[in-house]
């Protein structure tokens, strides 16, 4: 009988083992902008939950 997992997990009987290279695999740096935006949206939702929290 096999357990429920999610669809995404790995594999139990690779544990410890090396995942598989993909040779087709394009690594894309993200942009300064990215990372801007990213800190501005971070930045914004925690003064947001702050601000609620002390009113």
């Amino acid at each position: 009988m096999q357990l429920a997992r999610p669809a995404f997990a790995r594999d139990p009987r690779r544990f410890g083992k090396r995942a598989v290279a993909l040779a087709d695999a394009v690594c894309v740096a993200p942009a300064l902008n990215d990372d801007l935006r990213l800190f501005a949206l971070t930045f914004a939702a925690g003064f947001l939950f702050v601000s609620i929290v002390i009113g």
